[in-house]
């Protein structure tokens, strides 16, 4: 079982094109970072660290914080191989400022990890910890799926992805459903893999009827997940930071800062600064 968690949670570092994902953002998070003067972070549901590593290497005083022991090894080796000193825990939503012992001037939670928290109950938790572990003033970004444009219009899929991988061929899709209420988006994520032995096949015109006979798959095979998040559009999520008591909260499109266009948009960025 461990195997097959761990499995996906590569995975994910496989989905997702990091160099240019992190040469896009980093201009957004320096500049966030350099008006409100950070010098220490908390990276929350950190994933497998790519952002707290690349925040570490501007110099910044990072801690990587994630529930998950898969993806803490998986942070730990992305670590290593970078060269990095960044400090990387186990922690979940709620336990932020225990954790840290003194306040930071930064929390980040993005790659849409804070819709993990399940609830209304879950995310003010949540909220009030991250007021807990900033500094008055303090810096909060969240990033994750536009959820106003996912209900309004009931997106079924997002644009499946191709990856030529050592493990193999892969096809990563994501369909989505919805609970009776509303509070909630369903993900399934489906991977097709095909065997690499079986691509690197030695395909010839003379040998094609028999290659068919032995493997008709071609070598793909599916594995899939389900995750369920809880629903938070902007009116939501603006009024909770309110009451955890966050103020100038900025809701935009993208990393270059433009405001959010809520019917369009597939994923949004909020930003506030601790009362």
């Amino acid at each position: 079982m461990f195997e097959a968690k761990h499995n996906q949670e590569r995975e994910y570092d496989e989905l997702v094109d990091w160099d240019r994902r992190l040469t896009r953002e980093a201009p957004f998070f320096r500049r966030m970072f350099a008006e409100s003067g950070v010098r220490s972070v908390a990276d929350v549901g950190a994933g497998s660290a790519r952002h707290a590593i690349m925040f570490r290497s501007w110099g910044l005083d990072v801690t990587a914080i994630d529930p998950g022991a898969d993806m803490l090894e998986l942070a730990r080796e992305n670590a290593a191989a970078a060269a990095s000193d960044v400090r990387i825990v186990e922690g979940s939503f709620g336990e932020v400022a225990g954790i840290l012992g003194e306040k930071v001037d930064a929390v980040t939670c993005t790659g849409n990890a804070l819709p993990h928290v399940r609830s209304l109950a879950g995310l003010q938790a949540a909220l009030a910890d991250f007021a807990t572990a900033l500094q008055p003033g303090g810096l909060l970004v969240l990033h994750y799926l536009n959820h106003e444009r996912l209900l309004k219009h009931r997106v079924r899929t997002m644009n499946p992805v191709f990856r030529e991988t050592p493990g193999g061929d892969k096809f990563f899709m994501r369909l989505l459903d919805y609970t009776a209420n509303g509070d909630g988006v369903l993900f399934d994520f489906v991977t097709a893999v095909r065997d690499p032995a079986v691509h690197a096949g030695a395909y010839t015109i003379d040998s094609w009827p028999k290659t068919l006979d032995v493997d008709p798959t071609g070598g793909w095979s599916l594995r899939s997940r389900r995750s369920l998040h809880f629903s938070m559009p902007p009116a939501l999520i603006e009024r909770e930071l309110a009451r955890a008591g966050f103020r100038e909260v900025r809701f935009l499109g993208d990393h270059t800062g433009r405001p959010l266009d809520a019917d369009a948009d597939e994923s949004m960025i909020v930003t506030a600064l601790r009362g």
